[in-house]
């Protein structure tokens, strides 16, 4: 028996956004979770760094092809109107595209030297402050996802974390996570009996 996946169909170019922005928050998730063993944290700390990287890409670094998907451009390929706050938005991903993406000349220790495939930099030691990282991108996500139009709700969005606790995971050594304090919103429908 042969194993076959694939992802959620993205109907328009913002499912394609909101997609990452999902998986990114899943993956933070996960990652905060007390019994996690370790692989899995080194799963999900990937995942988190993929999604991370995806979009401080999308938000802040200057497209390459016509084929890339940025802030400046989904608007016109997804019919929808610019938001007021595009400028914000592109700056504030201007800045963590630096902070996380650094040239070799800035310092290197870029998200893609030790995820995105095999280099020398995989084996220096580098931890990830996945707390700091996430509450640098949410209010850019935040405000974003007022204008990606109206859902198609092929999957259900996963919610915003708050109030996340410091921690963080590193892709070059044994990774321990632990229980960060995450006030997700719940609508009542979703509740688990035992919710409180």
């Amino acid at each position: 028996m042969s194993l076959v996946r694939s992802r959620p169909k993205k109907l328009n170019h913002s499912d394609t956004v909101r997609y990452e922005i999902d998986m990114l928050r899943f993956a933070i998730g996960r990652l905060a979770e007390q019994k996690l063993a370790e692989r899995d944290a080194w799963i999900y700390l990937e995942a988190f760094l993929l999604h991370y990287r995806n979009l401080i890409e999308f938000l802040g670094k200057e497209p390459r092809s016509q084929n890339d998907l940025h802030v400046t451009t989904i608007w016109n390929l997804a019919g929808l109107p610019e938001p007021e706050t595009l400028n914000g938005i592109h700056e504030g991903g201007k800045l963590l595209w630096a902070r996380y993406e650094p040239k070799d000349d800035q310092g290197g220790g870029r998200i893609s030297q030790y995820l995105q495939h095999c280099t020398s930099k995989r084996i220096d030691a580098k931890g990830w402050e996945v707390t700091t990282m996430m509450n640098d991108i949410e209010p850019l996500l935040a405000e974003l996802e007022k204008y990606l139009g109206q859902t198609t709700e092929i999957f259900p969005p996963v919610p915003r974390a708050r109030n996340l606790t410091m921690f963080s995971a590193s892709t070059t050594e044994g990774t321990f996570t632990w229980a960060a304090a995450i006030n997700i919103e719940v609508p009542l429908k979703n509740r688990p009996k035992d919710y409180e």
